[in-house]
């Protein structure tokens, strides 16, 4: 009774394999190599060419009309540390739109910014303290963001956004927490929900040869609002840790002995 019922179910929805692109793949590819009974090794190695080229032209496709419609070049991305939780968790795949009227609390500045580090044009109140406990660098949190006479709570109201930091050498995903009006253009200061600065709070400090290093910040310079990749859109839970276990955690365990420090349930 139920494998009739199974059958029947089967042939109302045999329709949806016409959505399926493999579909039309084989049929093409049956009809320049027809199946045989017993394929050879050099069958199936074709069949297995054909159907691995399909699916990298298929996602190239998809992922390019994502980029279009989306209005932005980098429509998905994999959060890979644990800056933004609870709000975002490692391997969360994050859907991203164009970085269109993004929110965050505005700050009208007379002067320039471009090029500049936070600390030549900003504040953070309290004053941050730095100081290294167990080999980690602790910094005390940011509540209030001021330049000039105008002074900002630091909130979780702002668009969460993904920039690429130079300084870093990898895309950030983190929150809006100011738009700065300035002189010369429209930047963003950011953070990440989880951590206790801004994502422009450098620390400079000399090492033994009197050259400066700055600790802690993850980009040098407010954000040029052309910069800016997208605002997040939608959150697919945990999709990415695929990804994240081929490229980071099994390397890190191989080198380090141990899991990375942001690794968080599954990864």
């Amino acid at each position: 009774m139920i494998k009739e019922k199974y059958t029947a179910l089967k042939q109302k929805l045999s329709f949806l394999k016409w959505i399926d692109p493999f579909t039309y793949i084989e049929i093409l590819l049956r009809k320049v190599y027809p199946k045989k009974s017993n394929p050879s090794f050099s069958d199936e190695a074709i069949d297995s060419v054909v159907y691995v080229v399909s699916a990298l032209v298929f996602a190239f496709l998809l992922y390019s009309i994502l980029a279009f419609f989306l209005n932005t070049s980098s429509p998905m991305v994999i959060v890979s540390s644990a800056s933004m939780v609870p709000e975002m968790y490692r391997g969360d795949i994050i859907v991203l739109y164009g970085a269109n009227e993004i929110l965050a609390k505005e700050i009208d500045f007379n002067g320039t910014i471009k090029d500049k580090m936070y600390f030549e044009f900003g504040k953070t109140f309290p004053e941050p303290i730095i100081w290294i406990s167990s080999n980690q660098i602790k910094i005390s949190s940011a509540k209030e963001i001021q330049l000039g006479e105008t002074r900002i709570p630091v909130t979780k109201d702002g668009d969460i956004i993904v920039y690429f930091s130079e300084y870093s050498g990898k895309e950030i995903i983190h929150r809006a927490v100011a738009k700065i009006n300035a002189s010369d253009g429209t930047f963003f200061l950011t953070k990440g929900d989880a951590n206790p600065s801004i994502d422009q709070e450098c620390f400079p400090v000399k090492d033994i040869y009197g050259q400066t290093n700055y600790l802690a910040c993850i980009t040098k310079n407010a954000i040029p609002e052309k910069e800016i990749t997208g605002k997040a859109i939608l959150k697919i839970p945990l999709l990415g840790c695929v990804k994240l276990w081929v490229f980071d955690n099994i390397p890190f365990l191989l080198s380090n002995g141990s899991l990375p420090q942001d690794f968080y349930g599954v990864c």
